[in-house]
């Protein structure tokens, strides 16, 4: 693995959707190459940070009109 897979693969690394064998390459890589190891706990932590801090709840308001477009949508077939 070099740096430019690395990167290309950095978020689904963070957001554990890799296999395994992916991760452990990207593990060994980001050991390997102190760069690409800072970078990754760079946005490890801000994603970690934008997570705590964006809690707000949807109004119910906001919440009622989307389930229901949701439903009516859903119904004739043009969402999912």
């Amino acid at each position: 693995m070099n740096c430019h897979e690395a990167h290309a693969q950095l978020y689904t690394f963070i957001d554990g959707e890799t296999t395994a064998i992916r991760r452990l390459r990207i593990r060994w890589h980001l050991h390997r190459c102190p760069p690409c190891g800072d970078g990754f706990r760079f946005e490890e932590r801000l994603k970690a940070r934008v997570r705590q801090i964006c809690r707000d709840e949807m109004p119910p308001e906001l919440a009622n009109r989307l389930m229901t477009f949701i439903r009516e949508h859903d119904s004739d077939g043009s969402v999912g």
